[in-house]
């Protein structure tokens, strides 16, 4: 198991679509701080993707978690600063990429933004998968996740 990550864990097989869209934010999280150290039209680049992808997938995947898995949560632990703290990002990265998706729309990428963005999506992701998610797989009944449609 040496030089595994811890992604790779078995996870519940109802959470494996979202712990695979994980994966795909984890890759736009590196891309994000690369292209911080980069040329103006790198940024650009960079910058209009992921916003597309944001929009076109991250929302999507914020509204399962947020309709269907994080109610289901709580039920069975109440609100936890884990999950409190998840949803704020989640607020959070809809705010960076709005604003990213302007500053796209104008042109002009400052390394920063990028840099912000990437290092909170980065933690966001690891937090879920590490803390969010093994507590979940904790305390809700395998029988209920089994249930789920994610």
């Amino acid at each position: 198991m040496h030089g595994v990550p811890k992604e790779s864990v078995r996870r519940h097989p109802a959470l494996v679509p979202l712990s695979q869209d994980h994966q795909r934010e984890l890759a736009h999280a590196r891309r994000l701080l690369r292209a911080a150290d980069a040329g103006p039209e790198q940024r650009l680049a960079v910058a209009s993707a992921y916003a597309g992808a944001f929009f076109a997938e991250t929302v999507g995947h914020f509204r399962r978690e947020e309709e269907i898995l994080f109610p289901l949560y709580v039920r069975h632990a109440g609100s936890t600063p884990t999950l409190e703290r998840i949803l704020r990002e989640h607020m959070q990265l809809h705010g960076l990429a709005r604003a990213l998706q302007a500053a796209a729309a104008a042109g002009e990428i400052p390394p920063q933004a990028l840099r912000t963005l990437g290092e909170l999506l980065h933690d966001h992701v690891r937090a879920e998968e590490r803390e969010l998610f093994e507590e979940i797989e904790r305390v809700v009944p395998a029988a209920e996740l089994k249930g789920l449609i994610l």
